[in-house]
């Protein structure tokens, strides 16, 4: 998965900070908070818990 900042033109249009690699016509998956939603909770969740997904014996992942 790769984020992408966008700045909203309107309710339909968005305006990305940097170019995607996905050809026209395909389809995106946009995930926008609820208004009052936390987001910032979550990505420390994720981030203390990453390494925990993997093994120990698992090296490419030691540099981290």
């Amino acid at each position: 998965m790769k984020l992408v900042d966008a700045k909203v033109l309107d309710a339909i249009r968005l305006e990305l900070t940097s170019p995607i690699s996905v050809a026209p016509g395909e389809s995106i998956r946009i995930a926008i908070p609820e208004e009052g939603e936390d987001a910032s909770v979550w990505r420390e969740a994720a981030r203390k818990r990453f390494l925990d997904a993997y093994d120990e014996s698992d090296a490419i992942y030691d540099r981290l």
